[in-house]
């Protein structure tokens, strides 16, 4: 198992949160293979609600999501990854944050993604991620008082 190719696929998974929360559509592509797959499912769900393949589609997400939150936060944590050459799988754990457009409302969703990742060109790619809504909750948003 290489360090640095476990570190690269960790900063993979920080690069895609980061581009997310900052709408940026191709930051968010670019850490995907061009023939990449998304599937998105509820909590214990068997079949995906929502399906998303190559980058025409997946560069809408970024988009929906500026449209629809003030702002959000992706956290990624607990990331296990397995090595095969220049395939690997993963699963990671993320608490996403949502800002509701009038600032009024948080929700706060929790993730587990379930991927398999492409070495191309030398670098590393999602090929496949499942997105598993495990729970979700909502929260009155409170101004924090910092500048007043």
């Amino acid at each position: 198992m290489s360090l640095v190719d476990i570190v690269a696929l960790e900063q993979l998974s920080y690069r895609y949160a980061d581009a997310l929360d900052a709408c940026d559509a191709d930051r968010f592509l670019a850490v995907f293979a061009p023939q990449a797959r998304m599937h998105i499912y509820h909590p214990d769900a068997e079949a995906p609600f929502a399906d998303y393949s190559g980058h025409d589609q997946l560069r809408t997400i970024p988009i929906r999501m500026r449209d629809a939150f003030a702002q959000t936060m992706h956290v990624m944590t607990n990331h296990m990854i397995e090595l095969d050459g220049d395939r690997a799988t993963g699963t990671a754990l993320c608490t996403a944050r949502y800002l509701t457009l009038d600032r009024e409302n948080s929700m706060n969703v929790m993730n587990r993604y379930v991927d398999h990742y492409e070495r191309i060109a030398g670098a590393w790619k999602i090929v496949d991620r499942q997105i598993r809504f495990l729970w979700s909750e909502q929260h009155a948003a409170i101004d924090s008082g910092f500048g007043q």
